[in-house]
């Protein structure tokens, strides 16, 4: 059987899910969002079953300043800042 690695962009998988799917249908009982985590993990099992990847790795994005913007001020300066319902989900 050979080796199959299923590689995931793991923050933009649940930015995607995040904005398909209406927040309001997707809370805890406190209040918590869980529209992007839900998402995430429906569009990994699917992969999953599509794909029967033998590994699997995903990678997520750092929040704070690479050498990227470093060497270069202007790397992503312009985007918006990341929705609090967005990154509660994420830590």
């Amino acid at each position: 059987m050979s080796k199959r690695l299923l590689l995931i962009d793991g923050h933009s998988m649940a930015y995607r899910a995040f904005y398909a799917l209406p927040a309001e249908n997707f809370t805890t009982a406190s209040g918590q969002h869980t529209n992007a985590i839900y998402g995430f993990a429906t569009m990994l099992l699917s992969l999953l079953t599509s794909e029967k990847p033998t590994h699997v790795a995903v990678a997520f994005d750092v929040s704070r300043k690479t050498f990227r913007s470093e060497i270069f001020p202007e790397y992503k300066a312009n985007r918006t800042k990341t929705p609090d319902e967005f990154r509660s989900q994420m830590s």
